[in-house]
């Protein structure tokens, strides 16, 4: 899927979001088929599309320990029944894991933007 499908889908559905990490995060995710909460108890999704260099400086606040986790993104069009609440200007999120097979993913890999 690149860019421009995304987009599409973002302009089209507002339950479609993004959640951007790295390679292997993603890896993960997929294997596992959850994307965990981390030490603050939440999973974080945007409808902004942000390139790597973007996302690590507005959504990750340009932080170290957090290089590279925009290079690859989940592209997933979250159930009604998944309660989000705003947690930023760019971000809302969920205050449990989100299970990947009670939602739809439109696409996963690296990053188009």
């Amino acid at each position: 899927m690149n860019a421009d499908e995304i987009l599409s889908l973002l302009v089209s559905d507002p339950r479609v979001y993004l959640h951007y990490t790295d390679e292997g995060g993603l890896e993960s995710i997929q294997s596992q088929g959850v994307i965990r909460t981390n030490d603050k108890f939440a999973v974080y999704f945007t409808q902004e599309p942000f390139s790597e260099a973007e996302a690590h400086t507005r959504l990750f606040i340009g932080a170290t320990t957090h290089a590279g986790r925009g290079s690859h993104i989940l592209v997933v069009r979250l159930d009604n029944g998944l309660a989000l609440e705003r947690s930023g200007f760019y971000e809302v999120c969920a205050r449990q894991s989100v299970r990947l097979s009670q939602h739809q993913v439109l696409y996963a890999g690296p990053n188009p933007f």
